[in-house]
């Protein structure tokens, strides 16, 4: 492009004259320096503050405030630079190119024959590389100061959180870049058109599916990376979009430069940017996702119990030009109303194990659990439908109809079809295979060959032991007592008597708990003769690795098509463990993550080497 490096080197000099580069350079050398700082001395400020404050003068402070730490010092960092020291980055450049166009010396300039696009290219690499620049400057002085402060403490990904800041950075000045144009001599303009584009990316970030594309999120990304909160895969995405929002911007604003006059025409190839991006923004989460799975799978919607009161919507994934029938596995969930990715919060494990096990030549059927599409109607049924409902109706019914619709598939091999039970669809796999499934091997995630009742009691008596002494503890051990002694005393009713006594809270009968009784797990298992497959997470805080996978090895023990695999620092969903205590459980189900790869390897390789 013509002019660019004449460009170039005349914005350097500029920006050296005009004090931009120190400017910016000493506003992000006293982030670097304040961040860790603040961090270390903000619990005494705190303490003087409040020792000062005659409400609270005289108080033992020392427990209020935690020492600080690394994370502590990141998170003041990322809270200056991030906000703060973007909001300066966009005030330093939003006039650059208002300055020109106002005083008119973009016109001797442009006479010369010298290109427009060039012009623009040249302001814009050197506000990158003022950025680059001072964000160096800031970022390792705030990790020098940090490793000073905070001796031995080292934190994930510390690199990549920076990365993400800088990214976002270069993507707001790409925005400014076209604000400029389209503002022509006004910089305030400029500034709020960048801010409003800002807020409308902010307000994106509502929906998790938005936010997982959208480049607002890396601001957020940082501290999640170091908190471990998020894992690097998670942030590819909103990377990936910035760096083409990026481009199309400065193409756009080039392009729109290069017009002497705004009219309506020219204003199209702005709209359709922007129109790109928001489809990226909006449908981000499902589209790149489906174009890079219909590469390897064939996905097709199946209904379970197709014609009756229970029909249930479902997933058939297969592996593409497979050639040959291939092996199938019918997924079955744990407790609770699940849908066909088995959800917890934004984690989905039954789609990580479909999507991986397809793409590797195993189809795989999954499917929304009958208590999660119909849970209130069942609730709302009148006591024969709710007091007789048991495992059959919850999940060994429909896993059959899932198997039956696996076997008369002509493209999968009816003597092939396994099935995959976790939780509590561990615990029911033998009975449904008794049942009828006739499945080439069982594989056990997390189950348990006990009674369910007495896994309940585990978890509770452990949930209970984390509770202080005190009123609200006692209340909650008599409504436990409570509950146990329903149930015990319901075990020794006659089947009718159990249907018609309901267990508090839980919208089922006692009966459900007789049938589990009465079909005990271990005895299905010493009947079976088919490949078992046996796995959990050494860190599983709701089925209790030294009790329940201890006993399946025990009742397993000295049968040669039996393989056990216990994973160190995997949880019950077999993913990062982060808690050691069952009442933070649900906090760790609430970091969105993805089940370990070698679990799904482990799965894929155990089912070649039983049919194979």
């Amino acid at each position: 492009m013509r002019g660019y490096r004449v460009f170039l080197k005349k914005e350097l000099v500029e920006a050296f004259k005009t004090h931009k580069l120190l400017i910016m350079g000493a506003v992000f050398l006293l982030f670097g320096i304040m961040s860790p700082l603040l961090a270390k001395m903000m619990p005494d400020i705190m303490k003087w503050a409040m020792a000062t404050d005659p409400s609270t003068a005289g108080m033992d402070l020392s427990a209020i405030f935690s020492e600080p730490g690394a994370l502590d010092a990141w998170s003041q960092f990322y809270s200056n630079t991030g906000l703060m020291g973007l909001i300066v980055l966009v005030i330093v450049f939003s006039g650059m190119l208002s300055s020109e166009l106002s005083k008119g010396t973009h016109i001797i300039i442009l006479t010369k024959g010298l290109s427009r696009g060039a012009m623009i290219l040249s302001k814009l690499t050197s506000a990158a590389l003022i950025w680059t620049i001072s964000l160096a400057i800031s970022f390792f002085t705030s990790w020098g100061y940090t490793v000073y402060f905070f001796p031995g403490e080292k934190l994930p990904d510390l690199l990549l959180a920076g990365i993400c800041l800088w990214v976002f950075g270069l993507f707001l000045l790409a925005l400014t870049a076209l604000s400029a144009v389209l503002a022509k001599k006004s910089s305030i303009l400029c500034m709020l058109a960048v801010g409003a584009a800002v807020i409308a990316l902010n307000i994106f970030n509502i929906s998790p599916q938005i936010g997982k594309f959208n480049p607002a999120s890396l601001t957020n990304y940082p501290m999640s990376l170091l908190a471990e909160k998020v894992t690097p895969r998670m942030v590819y995405p909103a990377l990936i979009v910035s760096l083409i929002g990026i481009i199309a911007l400065i193409m756009l604003a080039i392009k729109l430069f290069n017009k002497k006059r705004f009219t309506k025409k020219s204003a199209l190839p702005a709209f359709a940017v922007a129109f790109v991006l928001l489809l990226t923004v909006f449908f981000g989460a499902g589209i790149p996702a489906k174009i890079e799975l219909s590469r390897y799978v064939i996905t097709e919607k199946i209904t379970i119990g197709s014609g009756t009161q229970w029909e249930l919507a479902g997933l058939l994934t297969l592996p593409k030009n497979a050639g040959d029938k291939v092996s199938a596995v019918v997924l079955v969930h744990g407790s609770g109303g699940h849908d066909l990715d088995e959800r917890i919060y934004d984690n989905k494990p039954f789609r990580d194990i479909a999507e991986y096990l397809s793409r590797n030549g195993i189809a795989v059927i999954r499917y929304n659990k009958r208590t999660f599409t119909y849970g209130m109607k069942i609730n709302q049924s009148d006591n024969d439908i709710k007091g007789s409902f048991s495992v059959w109706e919850e999940t060994i019914e429909d896993a059959l109809l899932a198997t039956e619709i696996l076997k008369s598939d002509p493209r999968i091999d009816a003597n092939r079809v396994f099935i995959l039970g976790h939780s509590l669809g561990a615990m029911l796999a033998p009975r449904i295979q008794a049942e009828g499934g006739d499945y080439a091997g069982l594989i056990l995630c997390a189950g348990s060959p006990r009674f369910l009742f007495d896994i309940m009691k585990d978890q509770q008596a452990a949930y209970l032991e984390t509770m202080e002494d005190g009123e609200e503890k006692a209340a909650a051990l008599d409504e436990y007592e409570q509950f146990i002694d329903n149930i015990e005393k319901g075990l020794l009713l006659s089947d009718q008597e159990a249907k018609n006594t309901m267990v508090e809270g839980m919208g089922a009968s006692v009966y459900y708990f007789k049938d589990l009784l009465e079909h005990p797990a271990a005895e299905y298992i010493k009947q079976i003769q088919a490949p078992f497959l046996v796995m959990q997470g050494a860190d599983d805080l709701q089925v209790d690795p030294d009790k329940d996978f201890a006993l399946y090895q025990e009742l397993l023990a000295g049968r040669p098509n039996v393989t056990f695999k216990i994973y160190d620092g995997l949880n019950h969903l077999f993913m990062p463990a982060k808690e050691t205590s069952i009442d933070e459980i649900l906090n760790e189900y609430k970091i969105k993550a993805n089940v370990d790869r070698q679990v799904l390897q482990d799965i894929e390789e155990w089912i070649r080497m039983n049919y194979e």
